[in-house]
């Protein structure tokens, strides 16, 4: 299965990708554009992933271990050439994929293991900082 993401970065507080749900997000560390962390936004905004206060934790380590108090946000849209139904668990292994192979600082969860999806090949473009081609071999 042939999935893209196509990457963009989010412009500003009015931007309306903030607004968008079934998507990826991926915080970046300014200047270097280090990938911090890699989110989905499945039933909520990319902007309630940003505010939710279940990540308070993180958003304290972040400052306090990185000096980061502002990170660059992507957010990563989902496409297919084949009659693939962009589901919950295909929103789930995509992320999960991409986090096992770049090993974000922010994700402490899904990095030692996950459910395979063999076939999944994924294809980043635009703003992503990380390589463009990600296979779940099983």
């Amino acid at each position: 299965m042939d999935i893209e993401v196509c990457w963009a970065a989010i412009d500003g507080d009015d931007d309306a990708t903030w607004d968008q749900t079934r998507v990826l997000y991926a915080y970046l560390a300014p200047g270097d554009q280090e990938i911090l962390y890699i989110g989905k936004a499945d039933g909520t905004t990319v902007r309630e992933r940003w505010n939710w206060s279940a990540k308070k934790e993180f958003w304290m380590a972040l400052e306090r271990e990185r000096g980061i108090k502002c990170p660059v946000v992507i957010v990563g849209e989902i496409y297919s050439d084949e009659d693939v139904r962009l589901t919950r668990e295909l929103l789930a292994d995509i992320e999960s994929l991409l986090i096992i192979k770049e090993a974000p600082w922010g994700n402490v969860q899904s990095t030692q293991s996950r459910i395979s999806r063999p076939g999944l090949r994924v294809e980043c473009s635009g703003n992503w900082p990380g390589r463009s081609v990600y296979v779940d071999r099983g």
